[in-house]
């Protein structure tokens, strides 16, 4: 009898689901895949919205982005504490001998604007204007355009990139022909600060990326000759008829793979390319 009762209670705590031979799956997590990026102010842009999209359709990714200018991004890159470094100027040749295991891929075309805060009349600017203005040989806008900019002392303020910026590098060497600027240029250390600097002073003139170009400052067009004038934009970024273009690039230690490769391939991929269109980049 007491047999039997036992019996009888173990089947109904089997019926009751109080005693189960069966074993739950284990909950399974997808391992958390982390990729480091750093360097170049003005590859940010496409690389923040192409890490917001790629990590929307890919769970366990995790993409982490700080800035602090190409020269910092290739030192991060060649030390190996991140996974991608981003430039907008070329590697020199200095520093493919230090760091051999350097690849380097264009990811996006830009061309660099040179603004002034909508107060100033001045129509277009020569190459030679630009570099007298950044050496310190002009100094007053009369002496550029033949006349004032109203709410100012006629004095060029000129904005200008630090040292750790791409872009500066690219300026420096392709218009100021290597020279070094004159010491009463500002130096700011982002796109956005030059932007915010030019806009909110009257003499100002400063150069950024044509990604960042907005309303609030005016970008002027480069004068050759009566019939042409060439103004920063897309079009003429990708025709080459604009004389101030660069590439953008992301670098790896050795050829992309694995995540930090995945993610670049999505950035070349249309849908990337359409992130730098979108940007305000030329693709490549």
């Amino acid at each position: 009898m007491i047999a039997a009762s036992l019996v009888a209670v173990f089947m109904l705590a089997l019926a009751a689901g109080c005693i189960t031979n069966e074993t739950k799956a284990p909950v399974t997590t997808q391992e958390t895949q982390t990729i480091k990026i750093s360097g170049s102010t003005t590859v940010l842009p496409i690389i923040q919205k192409a890490a917001d999209q790629y990590m929307a359709t890919h769970a366990g990714a995790d993409i982490q982005i700080s800035g602090g200018g190409s020269g910092a991004g290739i030192q991060a890159i060649g030390a190996k504490t991140v996974d991608i470094g981003l430039s907008s100027r070329e590697v020199t040749a200095a520093e493919m001998a230090k760091y051999p295991s350097f690849v380097i891929t264009p990811v996006a075309q830009d061309g660099i604007a040179l603004v002034v805060n909508p107060a100033n009349g001045i129509k277009y600017i020569t190459l030679d204007q630009i570099r007298d203005i950044y050496l310190g040989n002009s100094i007053t806008w009369s002496e550029v355009t033949g006349t004032d900019v109203p709410g100012t002392a006629n004095r060029i303020v000129i904005i200008g990139r630090d040292s750790a910026s791409g872009t500066r590098s690219y300026f420096d060497e392709s218009i100021l022909e290597k020279k070094t600027p004159t010491k009463q240029m500002l130096e700011k250390n982002s796109n956005g600060a030059v932007l915010q600097t030019v806009s909110q002073t009257p003499g100002a003139i400063g150069y950024v990326s044509i990604g960042f170009v907005s309303d609030e400052v005016k970008a002027v067009p480069i004068w050759y000759s009566a019939d042409k004038i060439v103004a920063p934009g897309l079009a003429t970024v990708k025709d080459k008829s604009y004389p101030v273009s660069r590439s953008l690039y992301v670098i790896t230690n050795g050829q992309p793979s694995g995540p930090a490769g995945d993610f670049i391939s999505y950035i070349l991929s249309d849908e990337g390319q359409e992130i730098v269109t979108e940007e305000g980049y030329v693709t490549v």
